[in-house]
């Protein structure tokens, strides 16, 4: 990581998952919308909603050590890189800002902070480490 730069990644996406929700979704869609102008009005912005959390989560390391996540147009609160003090490479599918259930898990003295899904795992967990050398995996 370049010194006094942001460090961005976007999730992973687990497309055995989202394809064919996406693909039921649309044949459904498709079907009700030439029904009903309102069910048009309803099923545009719910699409572009799903569209922006699996496009648009995204995981930003500050300069200043900052952890910030952001899910389709929804942020997180701002995680202290230095408050992490465990990792944990998992699957666990519970709700979280990650579109991969190639997750990370990050906690705080036992205590889950967040679970996300970078595209490198690997590479993320470096450039936290470049933030916090204490960091342990768990």
């Amino acid at each position: 990581m370049i010194p006094g730069a942001n460090f961005k990644m976007k999730s992973g996406i687990s497309w055995w998952i989202f394809g064919p929700v996406l693909i039921m979704f649309m044949v459904t869609g498709f079907l009700t919308v030439r029904e009903s102008l309102i069910m048009l009005a309803l099923y545009v912005p719910l699409t572009a909603f799903i569209l922006s959390i699996i496009f648009n989560t995204h995981y930003t390391i500050t300069s200043e050590g900052k952890l910030k996540v952001f899910c389709g147009i929804f942020p997180f609160p701002t995680l202290e890189i230095s408050d992490i003090t465990h990792y944990k490479y998992t699957n666990n599918p519970i709700s979280s800002p990650a579109a991969s259930l190639k997750r990370l898990a990050l906690y705080h003295n036992g205590r889950l902070l967040v679970i996300i899904s970078p595209e490198n795992r690997d590479v993320f967990v470096e450039v936290l480490k470049q933030h916090n050398t204490s960091l342990q995996q768990k």
